[in-house]
């Protein structure tokens, strides 16, 4: 018990230095770009960033939805990619945890942040007085419309995932396959032992 309580802070702890890093370069990356654009450059910019959450958000429900039996046959076979679906099902925790709750947590947070950029820039370019009627209906249209697309991307995302999590997790263990032999980038390190 004191061993998992220990991985657990342990892990809870790592999580929380990289959202708040990625958080940051995300955020800067973000406004910079906003900042040196026009406001529909920069709404296509914000409707991005919903689409990274909705796709990790995805990846992650697929990652706990999944079952590694179907996988040790085709890892038996040597099929691309089949072993490492099988660490993405075996460390499903922690994958679904950095998908939903890093990347995709962050995502909607920018894209709100974002948001209010390309607001401003709009009601700027329009010459609207802050806090005029017009300049309100907008910034309500925007955030009804991206807070809209999140959820119902989520939600279509949530049912493809769990229909199809097992040819979602393989082209996931395809690409990470392909990143830790080209790139020499290890994303999933297989610590659990075969059960």
């Amino acid at each position: 018990m004191n061993s998992f309580l220990h991985k657990t802070i342990k892990w809870s702890v790592t999580i929380a230095v990289i959202t708040g890093v990625l958080a940051a370069i995300f955020s800067l990356l973000s406004t910079s770009i906003l900042n040196q654009v026009n406001w529909t450059v920069g709404l296509i910019v914000v409707l991005m960033i919903v689409v990274i959450g909705v796709f990790f958000d995805m990846l992650g429900i697929a990652a706990a939805a999944g079952e590694e039996k179907p996988f040790h046959a085709m890892a038996a076979k040597k099929v691309y990619g089949a072993k490492y679906a099988i660490r993405i099902v075996r460390n499903a925790d922690r994958f679904a945890s950095f998908c939903n709750d890093v990347i995709g947590d962050i995502a909607g947070i920018i894209s709100g942040a974002a948001a209010a950029i390309v607001i401003i820039q709009l009601a700027n370019e329009l010459q609207l007085g802050q806090g005029s009627l017009i300049e309100s209906s907008i910034n309500i249209g925007l955030t009804s419309l991206i807070a809209a697309l999140t959820v119902g991307g989520k939600a279509m995302g949530k049912s493809l995932a769990i229909t199809f999590s097992k040819d979602i997790i393989f082209r996931v263990g395809k690409t990470l396959q392909f990143l830790e032999e080209k790139l020499h980038l290890v994303i999933i390190k297989d610590t659990k032992k075969t059960k």
